[in-house]
């Protein structure tokens, strides 16, 4: 047998090996996929909050001067106005937290790229 040879074989079975610890590593980290997801979700959040902050805080005062120079009634209507602006800014900010898609590749594994 040539050192070529030899090489070509010594490599495929490193490779092989490599296959199985991977798909050992990937069994073990399973139980963990979601609860990351869930964290790198809310990671995304938080810096989409850290962006954003100016433009909330603005709008927030904008928001709150305009009802100001409105003048409701009573509370309520302060209220009820506050919440329809937190819902807007709510939905506003889960639109542009959302992580990107990832594309999982066959050949891969299973492991996203």
């Amino acid at each position: 047998m040539s050192a070529g040879d030899a090489n070509r074989a010594r490599r495929a079975r490193l490779v092989e090996r490599a296959a199985a610890e991977r798909d050992e590593l990937s069994d073990r980290l399973a139980p963990w996929r979601g609860p990351l997801a869930a964290v790198d979700q809310g990671l995304s959040i938080l810096h989409a909050l850290k962006r954003s902050a100016p433009l909330i805080g603005a709008g927030l005062g904008a928001a709150m001067a305009a009802v100001a120079f409105v003048r409701p009634a009573n509370i309520s209507d302060w209220v009820r106005r506050g919440q329809a602006l937190w819902r807007a800014l709510a939905s506003g900010t889960r639109s542009a937290a959302r992580p990107p898609e990832t594309k999982v590749e066959p050949s891969a594994g299973g492991i996203p790229t």
